[in-house]
C-alpha cells in the first residue's frame, strides 16, 4: 500500500484528502494565453490600443470570457459601444459570451443590448445564465420592472427549479 514512503513524507496527504479547500502545497497554474488576454484588456483600457486592433481572431471562448472578466465592472457607454461595434458582442451566438456581455450591459446600462437581453432571457432557460441576469436587473427599480415584464412571458417556459429561483429573486407572487 505504501509504495513510495519517501514521497508520503513530502506530500501532506491528510491535508489533500481530509481537509476542506485547496491545500497550500497545490500548484498555482498560470496561463500564458490568459496573460496575453489580460495585457490586451489593460492596453485597451489605457487607450493604447483601439478595440478593433485587439488580435482576437484565434481566441477561444475561455479567452473571450477572461477578457470580459478582466474589465472593470463599471465601463462608460463609449467603452461598451466600442467593444460592441468591434466584436458584435450583443449578437454573440455563444451563450457563455452573450451571458457575460449581457451581465456587463445591465451593470453599465448599455441600452443597445436590452433587446438581445430580452431575447436571451426568453430563449435560454439555463439557471446558471438567467438567475444572475435577473439578480442584476433586480438591483434597480427600472431594472426590476424590465425583469418582471420579461419574466411574466418567460416564466412558463422555464424549468421548475429555475422558476423557484427566479420567483425568489423577483419576489414573484403570481403577478
Amino acid at each position: 500500500m505504501n509504495r513510495y514512503p519517501q514521497l508520503a513524507t513530502r506530500v501532506p496527504v491528510a491535508q489533500w484528502i481530509k481537509e476542506p479547500g485547496i491545500p497550500a502545497s497545490a500548484p498555482n497554474p498560470t496561463s500564458p494565453a490568459f496573460g496575453r488576454v489580460e495585457d490586451q484588456a489593460k492596453r485597451w483600457l489605457r487607450g493604447e490600443t483601439p478595440a478593433t486592433r485587439i488580435p482576437v481572431a484565434k481566441w477561444s471562448t475561455q479567452e473571450w470570457l477572461h477578457f470580459l472578466k478582466s474589465l472593470p465592472q463599471d465601463l462608460d457607454g463609449k467603452k461598451m459601444e466600442e467593444l460592441d461595434q468591434a466584436f458584435h458582442l450583443t449578437r454573440s451566438g455563444n451563450s457563455e459570451i452573450a451571458f457575460r456581455w449581457l451581465l456587463m450591459s445591465i451593470r453599465n446600462r448599455y441600452e443597445p443590448a436590452y433587446p438581445r437581453l430580452e431575447e436571451f432571457l426568453m430563449s435560454i432557460g439555463r439557471r446558471k445564465f438567467i438567475k444572475p441576469l435577473y439578480e442584476e436587473l433586480a438591483k434597480t427599480p427600472e431594472g426590476k420592472e424590465r425583469a418582471l415584464a420579461i419574466y411574466r412571458r418567460a416564466r412558463p417556459t422555464y424549468h421548475p427549479i429555475a422558476v423557484t429561483s427566479i420567483d425568489e429573486v423577483l419576489k414573484w407572487n403570481n403577478q
